[in-house]
């Protein structure tokens, strides 16, 4: 039974890569640049995700290419994965190289995008908490009292099959919704539920539903508004969800809110009332057209059945006031401590991110983070045993990031990581680089080789790899083909992790608002294992 099924699925993607390589290499590159286009600028950039803000985005869908301009001229700049009714969030293109405020274009609707270099990755974590932030980054816009609702409804399938491990399928159904003044009225919503179950194994409810936002808001004059339900408080984003009632009076310069309700459950992500929670802020924002300076303080009491669990400062800071350079930073300052049963106050730095990034020259980008933080949310993803391996051990630490563009089409990047050791973990070292070409003759599309090293306490890891991808047709059919080799050596086992990664992605934009992706990986290893992955995702927005 076994070598039957080993056998169809190296037949489905044997043939699956046979067609995808015929097509790279025959079919013309037709996405050409026409057309007005809708202006905006880069609002924030987190490791991986750049957001960027418009006066409004009608037009604009997901696996759209924003522009980034440069000396009135146009280069792809963004791959859209999410959007709200004036921002967006997407992956870079490789090699480019943005700062807060860059100027960045979309087509107006109707028009044809070219997707050049990188599609929607389907299986790609996104951090609420990054998302939260570039709210917290946006420019305060003038409120309009006018019905606005855009959300969107997905359905995904993850198939597993492996002779290994267990062999299993998995559905996901997500929901998004924003609603700003419904009716023309002051009142609004938004919702990101999302639902995950197994054939033939169900868990329960708690174990399925995720319910990331669901909230209800009322503006209360021009400035003071006020919020029921679960929402992240863009002014103390890296916190978390928060479920209750929030009051938030927003003034030109500066702004203060206070909230008491419950943080989510600390297993399951649901309600949970016994973790109540309450806390004020205070915020100070000024702008300029040299950049912009936000700062924010909260204190918090977080408590458990009643009793003083945790209590707290959050301070959080961006600033692009200096040329070409960009910092961002939160801290959580403990400020609770029960010492020989007697609670004290006591001053303890617990949480910390600080990101800094400078472009000295053009063609060259540098930058420098530090993670510290212990509560970062993400929605649903799925990955294989050495990619989740590797997003454990190279999210905290010091990570220094570069990337140099020497010629028109050759883009050079690398980053290093270290974790520091701590009483949770051991210290950690990583490191990566990549050696793209752009518009590759004869079959136009991009071309990139990468190799990554891992060092921690329990694993040794290599990984080389290579990719190949391309717009298809006009924009609406988009694919890539990757390969890895890896190599994890682990200090507590003899049987060291050796395997072949092939994937084939395809995103195929059906009408302007119906998106399909599939996404095909095929692992060997050594031994004689094997596992096929299939991702398949289907997307209508309104």
């Amino acid at each position: 039974m076994q070598i039957k099924m080993k056998n169809k699925i190296i037949a489905f993607s044997n043939t699956y890569f046979l067609i995808l390589i015929f097509l790279l290499i025959n079919i013309g590159s037709f996405a050409q640049l026409s057309g007005e286009f809708i202006k905006g600028q880069v609002s924030f950039i987190s490791s991986q995700n750049v957001y960027v803000k418009f006066e409004n985005t009608h037009g604009i869908q997901i696996g759209d290419t924003l522009f980034a301009v440069t000396n009135d001229k146009i280069q792809p700049a963004v791959v859209v994965k999410n959007l709200s009714s004036i921002s967006c969030v997407g992956t870079p293109v490789n090699g480019i190289i943005l700062s807060l405020s860059d100027h960045i274009v979309a087509r107006k609707k109707g028009e044809k995008p070219s997707i050049d270099v990188i599609a929607q990755e389907s299986k790609v974590s996104i951090a609420v908490n990054d998302i939260a932030i570039e709210q917290a980054e946006k420019k305060k816009e003038t409120k309009d009292s006018r019905q606005e609702i855009n959300g969107k409804v997905s359905v995904s399938s993850y198939s597993n099959a492996s002779t290994d491990y267990s062999s299993y399928q998995r559905f996901r159904y997500n929901i998004s919704l924003n609603a700003e003044h419904i009716a023309n009225t002051n009142l609004s919503a938004e919702t990101y539920i999302s639902f995950t179950h197994k054939i033939n194994e169900w868990t329960g409810v708690n174990d399925a539903l995720r319910i990331y936002s669901l909230a209800a808001n009322y503006d209360i004059g021009k400035t003071a508004s006020v919020t029921l339900g679960r929402k992240i408080n863009l002014n103390m984003a890296n916190i978390g969800a928060i479920d209750g009632l929030q009051f938030e009076n927003a003034g030109k310069n500066f702004s203060y809110g206070a909230i008491v309700g419950s943080r989510p459950d600390t297993y399951n992500y649901g309600f949970n009332p016994n973790l109540l929670q309450f806390g004020a802020f205070v915020g100070h924002r000024i702008q300029s057209e040299k950049g912009n300076i936000q700062t924010s303080v909260a204190l918090f009491n977080q408590m458990n059945n009643l009793v003083t669990d945790r209590r707290f400062a959050y301070i959080q800071h961006s600033n692009s006031m200096l040329k070409n350079l960009d910092l961002f930073c939160s801290f959580e300052v403990d400020l609770y401590a029960v010492i020989n049963n007697q609670p004290t106050t006591k001053v303890d730095l617990t949480s910390t991110y600080i990101s800094l990034r400078y472009k000295p020259i053009k063609k060259l980008s540098l930058s420098l983070s530090y993670d510290a933080r212990k509560n970062i949310y993400y929605y649903e993803t799925f990955k294989n045993i050495a990619d989740s391996i590797f997003d454990k051990e190279t999210r905290q630490g010091i990570r220094f990031q570069t990337i140099y563009r020497p010629y028109k089409n050759v883009i050079w990047g690398g980053t290093i990581g270290y974790r520091l050791p701590t009483t949770t973990y051991n210290s950690s070292l990583n490191g990566n680089t990549y050696l793209t070409y752009t518009d590759v003759p004869i079959i136009g599309a991009t071309a990139t080789v990468n190799f990554t090293a891992l060092k921690t306490a329990y694993v040794n890891g290599l990984i080389y790899g290579g990719s190949l991808s391309r717009d298809l047709y006009k924009g609406k059919i988009y694919a890539d083909l990757s390969y890895r080799y890896i190599d994890y050596t682990f200090t507590n086992s003899a049987n060291p992790l050796k395997q072949n990664v092939a994937e084939l992605g395809i995103s195929w934009r059906i009408m302007k608002k119906l998106m399909l992706s599939a996404d095909f990986e095929n692992t060997f290893e050594t031994n004689g294992n094997y596992s096929g992955r299939l991702f398949l995702n289907i997307t209508q927005r309104f």
